[in-house]
């Protein structure tokens, strides 16, 4: 009778490749991008420079590969940067990565607790040794560390340091000459209960002399999202806003730290995880809850935002043009950053190697 055909007795009356094609549409399923594999290793970071190159790093083992590419879509091979014994690799760790029109930058910590820093000078075309970043030894030890680029060559780097008490605070760097040297670090927030979060990545982004640091706090019994402003550059910062409305009462770390984008203008959005959902919100409004799921990361462009997040083993998108949560892939710990002419990059991680795709 028409209509009452099992899949396999289908699949057995069509030609093989057409079973093929079949089969894999069946368990990939509706919604997926195939994208591209651009090297074998875990947890990407991207960035891009004024000029819209885009800059790749990622890690395998205790190696640090960089990979470049010219507009999001054609990548080259990747480039062994260094062997960091004991590289803080995996659950939101991992080297991180930013440029200018002159230099990029990268940074890692191992595992005795040292944040180091990778130079690329573009007249010369040549990496630089790996310097500290740290002014105390073995300080970072929880392995989280944020990186962004600042003005004329100029880099602010933020991690969790234990120095003085013991206890993770919220600790910052810059770099005027494009990485080679680091300015004294500074202590950018302390909890009044003693610690933030400990096991939350932390996310720095820069536009001009306007700075945000976004962190999950541990404040009264709380894992919130909080946001660090400064006006001039990084040399100061005000005080820490929380973000949304609501709290989370947890006494355990969630491991989730969100994401964090602030477009030419300044302006500024964010989205992260309480409990098990998602929310957006600007800082100082309301709200917005999104879908379930965890490492969110978010871009503002003039079409609307782009989320990018974790459910389940499967990395899915909102984009301004499908608002429902839509397959990208299988994988995680997803990445985004922001073409030219508004066009959106994503990469994460799938087994062991690591994947890109232009979010249309």
């Amino acid at each position: 009778m028409a209509g009452s055909g099992t899949l396999p007795t289908i699949l057995y009356m069509l030609h093989p490749v057409l079973v093929f094609l079949l089969v894999i549409s069946w368990f990939v399923g509706p919604g997926s991008a195939a994208g591209q594999q651009i090297g074998m290793g875990r947890h990407p970071s991207v960035a891009i420079d004024p000029a819209g190159g885009v800059h790749v790093v990622y890690g395998q083992g205790n190696t640090i590969f960089y990979v470049a590419s010219p507009d999001g879509e054609r990548f080259n091979k990747p480039v062994r940067i260094d062997s960091l014994i004991g590289l803080h690799l995996g659950a939101s760790r991992g080297p991180q990565i930013a440029a200018t029109s002159q230099s990029v930058v990268i940074t890692a910590i191992d595992k005795p607790g040292n944040v180091w820093a990778y130079s690329f000078d573009r007249a010369t075309g040549k990496w630089q040794p790996r310097v500290r970043v740290t002014d105390v030894p073995d300080i970072a030890k929880e392995g989280f560390v944020a990186l962004t680029a600042n003005g004329n060559n100029g880099y602010i780097a933020v991690w969790l340091d234990l120095r003085n008490d013991k206890r993770n605070k919220i600790v910052g760097a810059q770099s005027m000459n494009g990485g080679r040297t680091w300015l004294a670090n500074q202590v950018l927030y302390q909890s009044p209960d003693g610690t933030v979060c400990e096991c939350c990545q932390l996310s720095v982004v820069a536009q001009k002399q306007h700075v945000a640091v976004m962190f999950r706090n541990f404040l009264n019994g709380s894992r919130d999202m909080y946001l660090l402003q400064s006006t001039d550059g990084g040399t100061s910062f005000g005080k820490a806003e929380k973000l949304g409305e609501g709290t989370w009462k947890l006494n355990a770390c969630p491991m989730d730290g969100g994401g964090l984008f602030m477009n030419p203008n300044g302006d500024i959005t964010t989205v992260w995880r309480r409990d098990h959902k998602l929310f957006t919100a600007k800082p100082r409004q309301a709200e917005t809850e999104l879908a379930t799921g965890k490492n969110a990361r978010i871009i503002s462009t003039r079409k609307g935002d782009y989320v990018v997040f974790q459910q389940d083993d499967q990395v899915m998108a909102i984009t301004p043009a499908q608002a429902q949560p839509k397959r990208m892939a299988m994988g995680g710990y997803p990445k985004l950053t922001l073409l030219p002419n508004d066009k959106v990059l994503c990469l994460w991680e799938q087994t062991g190697t690591v994947w890109a795709q232009v979010i249309q």
